[in-house]
């Protein structure tokens, strides 16, 4: 059908399997202008804008505010003000998906398929005011059975599985009962509850734990601190030890994309950091070539831009390897769930005073407990444990190396 033009999510990043609407800047009736930005969409924890490639009018919305949507779902319509209603409406309920194709092939595509493709998708069997008064009534359209033309769902649809769904939670005690609150999942918790459930599901880990002798490199932490202008911590020390590993062991330095093994000659640190709306992997490029002073300088800048959620794209992808440290909050010893695609992730606790033998004798030392969780797909447990091995070198060279500065 020429003069319509689909509006699907786009695949925003090899890693993208779906977004979420978080606004629109137009409404249905709005004129398009080709570069116009229509909506804002988040994915991977990122806010991006989708510039429309075309003019026209801004027909059909199909997905709303909040609304989360696969790779190729179809979100809107946008068509010539020539187009007539019936001749959208068909567009919609023969829609098949195919993003990444051009305009024409898209529409070409969509206007051959058969309306069976979308027998499935709720939101292109409904209408705003139908969509509308299923949140209101809190029902989830993916649950309705539609009972108009071509099994659209209407609002008499709606209020049926409403009073149904009301009846479900009588019996089960499913209610607003005094001193619960419910809090819905925002879309960043939404994006790490799924992609991290995936990973625990499809990734098959192994984990590996030793403990390390801080002491010499806590000495050289102090050294610097009163050299230097920026203050480091042991966590900035680490990560200067662990891209030195890398560069050392790179069969630990890896991503498994689509069955093909990405080895990374650069260790692209994913470093965890917390925030009110969750954990961002934020990305220290090639951390080997950088000191721990710059280490330190790079990781408060990108716990700033988290904090006040201005992470861009280029923060959060790339990187090839994860360290995450929960020792700052008490915790001694812990697993992490690999972040897909990369191949392993380091969990840090934290450095404790324990009783040692040294030289035969007993003594006191600051020891701090890692954990490797690697992806047996990829990673052996040897290479694993050599990965260690190694960081366990580096931490000891940092403290008695006086030039890392």
């Amino acid at each position: 059908m020429s003069g319509i033009y689909p509006i699907a999510v786009p695949k925003w990043g090899i890693e993208m399997v779906e977004g979420t609407i978080s606004s629109w800047n137009k409404r249905e009736g709005d004129p398009v202008e080709k570069g116009d930005e229509v909506f804002e969409m988040e994915s991977d924890k990122i806010v991006n804008v989708w510039e429309s490639p075309c003019s026209g009018v801004l027909r059909r919305i199909l997905a709303e505010e909040g609304d989360a949507r696969p790779v190729g779902a179809l979100l809107g319509v946008i068509a010539s003000p020539e187009v007539d209603d019936a001749s959208v409406e068909e567009f919609i309920n023969s829609y098949a998906g195919d993003v990444g194709k051009t305009p024409d092939s898209a529409s070409t595509a969509a206007a051959t398929a058969t309306p069976a493709g979308n027998a499935g998708n709720a939101n292109v069997r409904s209408n705003p005011a139908v969509r509308r008064l299923a949140e209101e009534l809190s029902v989830d359209l993916n649950s309705v059975t539609g009972t108009g033309r071509r099994n659209r769902i209407t609002e008499e649809d709606v209020r049926a599985a409403a009073s149904a769904q009301a009846g479900e939670q009588a019996v089960t005690g499913e209610d607003d009962s005094p001193g619960v609150e419910r809090i819905a999942l925002s879309p960043t918790r939404k994006t790490i509850a799924k992609r991290l459930t995936e990973a625990k599901q499809t990734i098959p880990h192994f984990y590996l734990s030793v403990d390390y002798n801080l002491e010499g490199l806590i000495a050289r932490r102090a050294a610097l601190n009163a050299e230097a202008g920026q203050k480091v911590s042991v966590n900035d020390l680490i990560i200067y030890c662990v891209a030195r590993a890398l560069a050392r062991e790179p069969r630990v330095n890896v991503n498994l994309v689509d069955d093909v093994i990405h080895q990374f000659r650069d260790a692209n640190i994913a470093v965890a950091i917390a925030t009110d709306d969750g954990l961002y992997p934020a990305t220290l490029r090639k951390a080997q070539t950088l000191s721990p002073v710059q280490i330190s300088r790079a990781v408060s800048a990108l716990g700033e831009k988290a904090a006040a959620g201005e992470l861009q794209r280029e923060d959060i992808t790339g990187a090839s390897f994860t360290v995450s440290n929960l020792g700052m909050f008490g915790v001694t010893r812990f697993t992490a769930i690999i972040n897909p695609p990369m191949g392993a992730i380091l969990a840090l606790g934290k450095a404790e005073e324990k009783l040692v033998v040294k030289d035969g004798a007993p003594a006191v030392a600051n020891m701090l407990s890692a954990t490797l969780s690697c992806d047996h797909r990829v990673i052996d447990g040897a290479v694993g444990a050599q990965f260690l091995q190694v960081l366990g070198e580096e931490l000891t060279a940092l403290g008695d190396n006086a030039d890392a500065v």
